[in-house]
Order: structure tokens, then C-alpha cells, then sequence
């Protein structure tokens, strides 16, 4: 599959301060983000509709602290509330999102399942398939996506039960931290796609926590996302016995992935491997249910039937993975929080789009997060499309009149 490789840029422009005053004019700020700018690093400034009726003046690429008005940052109207926006210099800069993969790796990872649903072609196990769709989806998205990756359990665990002292493993650090072009040092940390040894327990509340912590350590202008990949529910926590760590649910994965997702605008997409809705052993929780929550709780959960992303074969788990990876591109991280959300104007190469409740309505784009922060957006549909053609995106930040 040919596919058009672009950056995601982000242009921060001197915001102009607004106030409900007497002139009753509507300012704003804008921060442009596109994925082609001049040979010489020059960046097209828009200006708004007011500057027709000569209400703004022209913005250039110094800063200018102080206030055409001789006023400060914060201009507040006599007859309304203040609307203000911070001050920024301009800033080009390439920001392609940074995306953890936290891979399951238990022993039921080796159990074989029909692939391709084709049954006169031989079953391939779970691992098999992860490992096949991880290195396409690497090497398909090198140029716009930098992954890093975790393995959960480590390569060094193995179900020694009772005592569990090497089942639940898992590195303090990422196996891979997210960099460019990472689809060979991943494929190099992990188990081979025939390797039938792997095992151990689902200690996913520790690989989650290690992901979000690696993320946490990267700059926060580019999206960040975790995308879970597992074929059940979570077990491995430290406060259980040993001899019953592996048979009780871990529910801290919910509370990992909702913080992340409110505190830092660090979403969660769960892809399932086989989930059934019916009662496990190991744990002995329904799966399905465990992973429903896990999906709602992290703040991405699918637009389908299911809130997770599940899949039966290999073919489809290629596909939830497609789908995940394409919304990635179309997060767009802001430079800051619009004072007023509802207010935000956006155009893709031109073309402006309406806000939607989440990209299940339609074309148009959404904030990730729709009570906040408001620090990123989603491009939907058709503005998505745009995007990923070589279009660029101007986010306008709007004020009262």
C-alpha cells in the first residue's frame, strides 16, 4: 500500500488579548499545523475577518509583549468578561505523535487460532499474528508515527507457579523507547513470530504504567497515545498472595489509563485478541467486561459495536490496528487550551470544518478530550482525509463578541 508521508507542524502565532468592551470585536489567535511549509521555513500567517474593517493590525514573526492599546496581556471590556490568551513567538516545528506499543506476551498468547479464516490453510498462534501486524504496522507508519514498545510480561518471565517469583516480569523501563524508525529495534526485543515458549501471567497494570511514565518523559506539544494489545484481562497484582495473583483480577488498569487520559491528554486504544464475553479463570473476571471498562476509562474507545477494538484473526487484528493508527495521525496536539473551546474555528488546506461531538457524528474534528483540557484535537472523516493528503490545519481561537 502506497501511503503519503507528512509532519505534523505546529505554528505558534502572537495571540492577541479580546475583550467584551465597546467596540463589541471579535480577536483571536490562531496555530497552524500542516505537513508542508516553504523551502525557507516561512510560514503563511492568516489574518482574521476583522482586519478587513482594519480592527487588527498586521502580525509579524517578532514578539511584541505590549498592547497596540499601550494596555497589558489582559485587556478587560467594560461591559463583559475578560478573554485572554497568552502570548507566544512564532515556532515551526515537525511533531509526528509519540506512540507506546504495550504488548501482551503471556502464555495464552501461544494458543493458535485460525489467522487467516481460512480453515484448509494451518492455524498460527496469537504471538504470531501480534508479531506480523506489529512489524507491518512499524514499517507502514515509520514516517508519521514514532513507536516505542513494551512487553508485558518481560522476555525473561515464565509461569513458575505457585510461587510466581518470574511469572508476572516486567522491565522498569521500555524494552524500546519511542523513537523514529523503530520497527526493527522492536521486532529485535521480542520473542520470534514461531517461538511457542513464551509465557507468563497478564501484568498489564505494569506495562500500562510503565508506558504512560515513558510518555510522560517526552514533550507534551506531540500527541502521545498507549495502544494496548492483549488477549485478556489483567492479572499480576503485587498486593495478592503469590499462589493467587495469577486467578484475581488487576483492576488498576482503568484507574492508570482514566488519569492519563484527564491529567495528560494520554489516550488509551485497547486492542483485544480473541475476547469472549464469558467468565475466565485467569482471572476469573469476563474478560470482555474487564476490557470494556479499560477502553472507556482510557479515553479512545472504538466507534464500533464493541468499545474496544476486538479481533478473531489475524486480518482483522490488522485492521483495528489500521483504523487506531490513522486516527493517531489525526490528533493534533494545540499549543494552548482555547479560553473559549466552543469558539475554536478550524480549517483543513482551507476548507473550514464544524466541531462534532466525537468522529463517530461525522466529518468535522473534536477535542480528545471533551471536558478537558482542551489541548488536542481530532480530525474526523473527511478533515482527517485532508490531512493525510497533504492539507494544513489553522486553528483559530475565537472570543465573545
Amino acid at each position: 500500500m502506497t501511503r503519503c508521508g507528512f509532519s505534523l507542524l505546529i505554528l505558534t502565532m502572537l495571540a492577541a488579548g479580546c475583550a467584551d468592551g465597546d467596540r463589541g470585536e471579535q480577536t483571536s489567535q490562531s496555530a497552524s499545523i500542516g505537513s508542508d511549509s516553504s523551502d525557507d521555513g516561512s510560514v503563511e500567517e492568516s489574518s482574521d475577518d476583522s482586519a478587513e474593517q482594519g480592527d487588527t493590525t498586521g502580525e509579524s514573526d517578532s514578539v511584541d509583549t505590549s498592547s497596540s492599546d499601550g494596555a497589558d496581556e489582559s485587556t478587560e471590556g467594560t461591559t463583559g468578561a475578560t478573554c485572554e490568551q497568552a502570548q507566544f513567538a512564532i515556532q515551526l516545528e515537525p511533531l509526528p505523535p509519540n506512540v507506546m506499543l504495550v504488548l501482551d506476551k503471556s502464555r495464552s498468547m501461544s494458543n493458535v487460532w485460525d489467522h487467516d479464516n481460512d480453515p484448509a490453510t494451518p492455524d498460527i498462534s496469537r504471538w504470531h499474528s501480534l508479531h506480523n501486524v506489529v512489524a507491518d504496522l512499524t514499517t507502514q507508519f515509520a514516517d508519521t508515527i514514532q513507536f516505542g514498545s513494551i512487553l508485558f510480561p518481560s522476555a525473561d518471565a515464565w509461569l513458575d507457579e505457585p510461587t510466581n517469583d518470574f511469572s508476572c516480569l516486567v522491565n522498569d523501563a521500555p524494552e524500546v523507547a519511542v523513537g523514529p524508525m523503530n520497527s526493527a529495534a522492536i521486532l529485535a526485543s521480542i520473542p520470534a513470530a514461531e517461538d511457542f515458549s513464551i509465557s507468563g501471567g497478564t501484568p498489564a497494570s505494569a506495562g500500562v504504567g510503565v508506558a504512560v511514565e515513558h510518555l510522560l518523559s517526552l514533550p507534551s506539544d506531540a500527541p502521545r497515545a498507549v495502544l494496548l494489545l492483549t488477549d485478556g484481562a489483567a492479572n499480576c497484582n503485587p498486593d495478592e498472595a503469590p499462589e493467587d495473583t495469577l486467578f484475581v483480577y488487576d483492576g488498576q488498569v482503568p484507574t492508570i489509563v482514566a488519569e492519563a487520559f484527564a491529567d495528560h491528554a494520554i489516550p488509551t486504544y485497547v486492542i483485544g485478541i480473541n475476547i469472549l464475553d464469558e467468565l475466565g479463570t485467569k482471572p476469573a473476571v469476563n474478560p470482555y467486561e474487564a476490557l470494556t471498562e479499560v477502553a472507556q476509562s482510557g479515553g479512545a474507545p472504538s466507534n464500533g459495536a464493541d468499545a474496544f477494538y476486538n479481533s478473531f484473526n489475524e486480518i482483522e487484528l490488522a485492521e483495528a490496528l489500521q483504523a487506531v493508527a490513522m486516527k493517531i495521525e489525526c490528533t493534533v496536539s494545540l499549543p494552548e487550551e482555547p479560553q473559549y473551546p466552543d469558539l475554536a474555528a478550524v480549517t483543513v488546506d482551507g476548507q473550514g470544518w464544524d466541531q462534532v461531538a466525537d468522529c463517530a457524528a461525522g466529518d468535522g474534528w473534536a477535542y480528545t478530550n471533551p471536558v478537558g483540557p482542551f489541548n488536542a484535537i481530532e480530525l474526523c472523516g473527511g478533515a482527517c482525509d485532508a490531512l493525510q493528503g497533504g492539507g494544513t490545519v489553522e486553528v483559530e481561537y475565537g472570543c465573545p463578541e
